[in-house]
């Protein structure tokens, strides 16, 4: 099973994604992002809801802690996703499917 993802807001903050992401039947908020800042707190955290927040580290586990995060999660949960760097930025969202 491949998550799909589409952008989920017109909202933009540089080095981050917010996505709307489908894997298997569950339904999933996620940010992507090498940045966390205000404007991705405000668009994600918002006062109330819980949040998942996964640190990708090492390029080579970012298909597996993925696999992991999204399998774990239900439908209609928040997930947000910080990448240590560039190129474990780029894997995250080919991992999810971001068209």
């Amino acid at each position: 099973m491949k998550p799909v993802s589409t952008r989920s807001s017109t909202q933009r903050s540089s080095g981050s994604e917010f996505l709307e992401t489908r894997f298997g039947d569950k339904v999933l908020n996620i940010t992507v992002t090498m940045k966390p800042d205000r404007l991705v707190a405000e668009q994600m955290m918002p006062e109330g809801d819980e949040v998942q927040v996964a640190v990708l580290q090492n390029p080579f586990g970012v298909t597996r802690q993925l696999t992991n995060l999204l399998s774990g999660a239900k439908s209609g949960d928040s997930l947000v996703i910080v990448c240590a760097g560039d190129k474990i930025y780029r894997a995250a969202l080919k991992f999810l499917g971001l068209a």
